[in-house]
C-alpha cells in the first residue's frame, strides 16, 4: 500500500498528531478525535492505526502508541507542506501564472 493513500485517508494525519501530542491509547485517541469535530467509527480508527503500523510510522507497546522516526519524519515534512500551501495562499501570482496552474479560483 502506498503511503501517499495511507495518508490520505480519513483522520490518519489527526491520529498521527494526537499520538505526537501523547494521547496515545486506543481510547484517549478515539476520544480527542470526537472533541474536535474529526471524529472516525471505532471500526476506522482500528484500521486506521493497523495502517500506520503496517507503514511503520507508529509502533504499539502495550496498549500505547507511539510516533517512530519514520512517523516523526512523515508529520515534519507534512508540517513543512502545509506551510508552503499556506504561504501559496496568501501570496499575490500574477494571473499569467494562475492560467498556467489551471488554478481559476485566485
Amino acid at each position: 500500500m502506498s503511503i501517499f493513500y495511507v495518508l490520505g485517508k480519513k483522520g490518519t494525519i489527526e491520529i498521527l498528531y494526537k499520538i505526537k501530542e501523547g494521547v496515545n491509547s486506543f481510547t484517549s485517541i478515539k476520544n480527542a478525535l470526537d472533541m474536535e469535530g474529526c471524529g472516525v467509527s471505532t471500526r476506522t480508527l482500528a484500521e486506521r492505526l493497523n495502517e500506520l503500523e503496517d507503514e511503520n510510522l507508529i509502533q504499539k507497546d502495550g496498549s500505547k502508541y507511539y510516533l517512530t522516526k519514520k512517523g516523526q519524519e512523515a508529520l515534519e515534512i507534512i508540517e513543512n507542506v502545509m506551510k508552503w500551501e499556506a504561504k501559496w495562499k496568501e501570496a499575490k501570482i500574477p494571473k499569467i501564472i494562475i492560467g498556467m496552474l489551471g488554478d481559476k479560483e485566485r
